[in-house]
């Protein structure tokens, strides 16, 4: 089975932080913060019908994910958007799932993100003081 991981994130967005002054941003992850991310993904030996996606966050900041989706083998595309996204704190690991039916995966994608201040490259949550 061929599987693919991409994190990859189309708009960018402001964050309103009624406790700082500073500006944050909603970015995509970098190629280097990608490696820092774990993707493991499969079936429980209960349920062949539930995708579970387990994200470990090896970065000291944190992460949030808003979709997946998952390419069948029969070339059909079927995506799940996570409202709101789950978010996965730094040096965590966080589930999510959808569902699809075992051995009909061809690959999966995540569109995943994070917030940064304006100028700097590290991942930080902006609500914290």
């Amino acid at each position: 089975m061929s599987i693919f991981f991409a994190f990859l994130i189309a708009t960018s967005a402001n964050a309103w932080n009624p406790f700082s002054s500073e500006e944050f941003t909603d970015v995509p992850l970098s190629k280097l913060e990608l490696q820092k991310v774990k993707v493991n993904a499969g079936w429980a030996k209960d349920d062949d019908q539930t995708l579970i996606f387990e994200l470990s966050n090896g970065l000291k900041g944190p992460i949030q994910c808003g979709a997946a989706n998952v390419e069948l083998n029969t070339g059909k595309l079927v995506g799940k958007v996570f409202v709101p996204k789950f978010a996965i704190p730094g040096q965590a690991t966080r589930n999510a799932s959808m569902p699809v039916v075992k051995g009909t995966m061809k690959a999966y994608s995540l569109t995943c993100s994070c917030f940064k201040k304006k100028g700097e490259d590290a991942c930080v949550n902006p609500l914290a003081r």
